[in-house]
């Protein structure tokens, strides 16, 4: 049966990450065609550097498919039926501040999680906001799918901005990322795998892994973590930072090996450790420039000028790209497809507060996202859980408020700050570099 081809916008069209998600496109066009792809970024200088190869790859692959290009949100959001946002407000110039700042002041340099992470969602709140009203001014009927990190503050801010939008889905990679990485350690088909898990995201926990079978790999996959280092699926590929990432879940099991946590949670156990490790003059955003962002725009320049293909490499990405094109084609064609999801909690986890958006086993059709009931979560990780919500919640109203106390008690209260001092000196440089995107007043009331 034909599938009826679909037109998607790709909002951030400048990262990246655009090329593989277009390979991965072309790969997968028989379960996802698409009749047209709106290229969106508000710098089109990035775009330009993989415009070639974009187009080059659509030619070759899907020449029946149109291809738009432009800078103008009306444009780019007027009729379409998929968004696939993935932008990053402030671009790297404003990622490397977020990981220098806080290594400034002792306190761990990360994109997404600690002062770094507050900054850079407080950035993406604003431009998220502006994206959806733009695509709803049009229709309300878009398939938004976010993958603008950090997804959990972007994620419960958008759920708190549009409480009653069911088209408009939180999504992030890594979880399916870990479970790529677990089949290839267990040699079974990731296809068939299936997870048990919860949490919020970048902080979550698997506790369950079976397949579709009926097979039970969780025993086994958590004896080998604790007798072997964990590499993720394409090890050989990552730099020593990621490398050393993975092996830290190695470490937080030798601890408490009843689940396997996500790998995120290192930077809240291990922060003193990794600061150390850190060089507060060279970090991941400078590290991805010249590493992952140089690969990219080396295959692309090869496209410049080219009507045929030839031996230019096909990018793709068996993660990303795989889990977005995955995600859009069950939501397209009503398959309820089993992911990760990020989802409003009532009642998912039983003793966790209703209004949290939480990370757990669902489904995703044509109803949007229906996570899996999980039960009850046992006091460490709801103690865990309850501290880094408390934190996103204030970081979501500091920025709907303009609030600095409460942002300054968000920070004190992450679990990679912990002091009022530290919390009040990185808010003030941070506020400072970030002014054209956000702003806080200082009010009369005590910070406490």
């Amino acid at each position: 049966m034909m599938r009826a081809p679909q037109t998607i916008t790709i909002s951030g069209a400048g990262s990246c990450r655009t090329p593989a998600l277009i390979g991965t496109l072309m790969q997968m066009k028989e379960r996802f065609p698409v009749k047209k792809v709106i290229f969106f970024d508000k710098d089109m200088k990035r775009f330009a550097k993989i415009e070639d190869y974009c187009r080059l790859l659509l030619h070759t692959f899907s020449p029946e498919t149109e291809v738009v290009v432009t800078d103008d949100m009306d444009e780019a959001y007027c009729a379409c039926d998929f968004v696939f946002c993935q932008m990053r407000v402030g671009q790297n110039k404003m990622r490397s501040y977020d990981e220098k700042i806080p290594l400034k002041h002792g306190l761990v340099g990360q994109e997404t999680c600690g002062p770094g992470g507050f900054a850079y969602g407080m950035r993406s709140i604003g431009g998220m906001k502006e994206m959806v009203d733009c695509v709803r001014k049009y229709s309300k009927d878009t398939w938004i799918l976010n993958y603008t990190n950090p997804a959990a503050i972007v994620g419960l801010a958008l759920d708190r901005l549009y409480p009653d939008d069911h088209r408009l889905i939180n999504m992030c990679d890594q979880p399916y990322s870990m479970m790529v990485s677990f089949a290839k350690i267990l040699n079974v088909n990731v296809k068939k795998l299936r997870a048990r898990y919860f949490g919020l995201n970048h902080f979550g926990w698997f506790t369950e892994l079976y397949d579709t079978d009926g097979h039970d790999y969780f025993g086994a996959l958590r004896d080998y973590l604790k007798n072997h280092d964990f590499k993720p699926y394409n090890a050989e590929q990552r730099t020593q930072s990621w490398l050393d990432t993975y092996l830290r879940v190695n470490k937080m099991m030798n601890c408490i090996s009843e689940y396997i946590p996500t790998t995120y949670l290192q930077y809240y156990f291990y922060a003193d450790e990794i600061v150390k490790e850190s060089d507060p003059h060279f970090t991941r955003a400078d590290e991805t420039v010249l590493t992952r962002e140089k690969e990219v725009w080396d295959v692309c320049v090869q496209a410049k000028g080219k009507t045929e293909l030839g031996n230019i490499q096909v990018l793709s990405s068996p993660v990303f790209g795989s889990m977005m094109v995955e995600v859009a084609e069950s939501i397209a064609y009503d398959l309820n497809a089993e992911f990760i999801v990020m989802t409003r909690n009532t009642g998912l986890i039983d003793n966790f507060p209703a209004e949290a958006v939480v990370e757990v086993a669902g489904t995703l059709g044509k109803e949007g996202v229906r996570g899996i009931p999980y039960g009850k979560i046992k006091p460490f990780y709801k103690g865990l859980m309850e501290n880094q919500y408390a934190y996103e919640e204030l970081t979501c109203e500091a920025w709907m408020e303009k609030d600095y106390t409460k942002a300054l008690q968000a920070l004190a209260l992450n679990r990679t700050v912990n002091d009022f001092d530290k919390a009040k000196a990185v808010l003030d440089d941070l506020m400072a570099v970030n002014q054209a995107y956000w702003t806080l007043e200082k009010r009369d009331e005590p910070c406490i």
